[in-house]
């Protein structure tokens, strides 16, 4: 497994309107596939998500603009 991307955002908790900051992470498997993973980096009882993607939206996913970041958690 491979680490291709990582990046580190704002964003705005819907509940409590405080923001915090999320993590996504891109990573490349021996076999060619792509995982996805999620996660907030100081927001109280977050959890986190892992996404199988395929290479046309991990490529889209790298290309995004910083204020589509976070669209995979809707």
């Amino acid at each position: 497994m491979d680490l291709l991307v990582s990046r580190i955002y704002p964003f705005i908790d819907s509940q409590s309107l405080v923001e915090y900051r999320a993590r996504d992470s891109l990573f490349r498997m021996e076999d060619g596939r792509f995982l996805l993973h999620l996660s907030s980096v100081d927001a109280p009882g977050a959890r986190d998500r892992l996404l199988w993607i395929d290479s046309r939206a991990a490529l889209m996913w790298i290309n995004e603009e910083p204020d589509e970041f976070g669209k995979e958690w809707e």
